[in-house]
């Protein structure tokens, strides 16, 4: 944002650098029409400056990357028994564990054992 803007001439239409707006959302970043005022400055200079309209573009793909980033993440387990690993977290990519084999039941061989000497 901070590129010196209207350099091409005569023809580009006075619009805002954006930085009026950033200075006054930085002093109040809670409010939403501080942050729509920089929104709109920035949109319209976007619409009459292609290399800005570039850089702006390159930056809103980085910054939705720190966005889902930021973003809050809520594991719960309950109740049951569990056998095996637990994996808490986000985002995970081709996770790949082992797990032993859970434990006998209760009600395993031995019910089974009984059973064939009647």
């Amino acid at each position: 944002m901070r590129r010196p803007f209207g350099r091409g001439g005569g023809n580009t239409p006075p619009v805002s650098s954006g930085e009026p707006e950033l200075t006054s959302l930085a002093t109040d970043p809670g409010d939403q029409g501080r942050a729509q005022a920089l929104s709109t400055a920035l949109a319209v200079r976007a619409a009459v400056d292609e290399d800005f309209r570039a850089g702006l573009a390159a930056w809103q793909e980085q910054a939705a990357l720190v966005r889902a980033e930021d973003s809050a993440v809520t594991n719960l387990i309950s109740g049951g028994t569990l056998n095996g690993p637990v994996l808490m977290g986000r985002d995970f990519n081709n996770p790949t564990f082992t797990a032993p084999a859970p434990p006998p039941s209760s009600r395993g061989a031995g019910d089974n054992a009984a059973d064939s000497t009647r």
